[in-house]
């Protein structure tokens, strides 16, 4: 707790809320723009377009985001050359932990604002019924998760590269691929792909009468195999990144 409180105070005038704030800003102004003036078919699928606009959209800027994050979180011991000195007071690789633990509150509480924005704007315009709170609780649940593994990638090429822009390029770059994959398949197995595998509402578009159509994705076994990959890249970037930092700091 001593440690995540540092941590906190170091990144304090480093302003890396009003950074993140300033990024989500744009997410929100797109959903605002692409629900403008709903058509009477949009509102009554309103809140299962929601659920599957918001992956996409992931998709294509949280690899830069968590980029972004982890550089702002990860240069500080850059740029005073202190990993050995910060493991004299307190134990290996406790560091590494503890900016796991402060980005994932910043990942928390980003996609909360995110789906919170989704609900307001579904009530301001007047989506019919009541958005489904399972739905949305899994949608946020595997939007973090994908959020997390890509920001555990992105810690670990922050911690071991000392120029940022090496991290900041492999973000921008998956973003690039986020949209290449959309166009692609529904599901991937690549770490920017996750998003697009944990979407649980899918598109129907019928070239004729050019209606769109929302249902549930009913996962099949290789789409559930790619979705199983998010924990997995979770599990590998946590482990990867856990002994190189803690060499780093020997």
């Amino acid at each position: 707790m001593i440690t995540l409180l540092m941590e906190w105070k170091k990144i304090k005038r480093k302003k890396v809320g009003l950074t993140m704030c300033a990024l989500m800003g744009i997410q929100f102004a797109w959903h605002f723009w692409a629900a403008r003036n709903p058509s009477e078919k949009e509102l009554l699928q309103g809140w299962l377009g929601n659920l599957q606009t918001q992956p996409l959209l992931c998709a294509i800027m949280m690899p830069t985001v968590m980029s972004v994050l982890a550089s702002r979180l990860a240069d500080i011991e850059h740029k005073g050359n202190t990993y050995k000195q910060l493991k004299t007071l307190r134990t290996a690789g406790t560091l590494y932990h503890v900016k796991v633990l402060c980005g994932f509150l910043f990942i928390l509480a980003m996609t909360a604002a995110n789906y919170l924005f989704l609900l307001a704007l579904g009530y301001l315009h007047g989506y019919v019924g009541d958005p489904d709170p399972k739905a949305y609780l899994l949608s946020f649940a595997l939007q973090s998760a994908c959020c997390l593994s890509l920001y555990l990638l992105q810690l670990d090429l922050s911690l071991l590269f000392f120029n940022q822009m090496i991290p900041l390029v492999v973000g921008l770059c998956g973003s690039m691929l986020g949209v290449i994959l959309m166009y692609l398949k529904t599901y991937s197995f690549l770490p920017w792909g996750g998003f697009l595998s944990s979407a649980i509402v899918m598109m129907d578009w019928n070239r004729d009468t050019k209606v769109v159509t929302y249902y549930y994705r009913d996962f099949s076994s290789i789409e559930f195999l790619a979705l199983t990959m998010v924990a997995v890249w979770i599990i590998v970037f946590y482990t990867v990144g856990r002994i190189l930092f803690t060499r780093k700091e020997s």
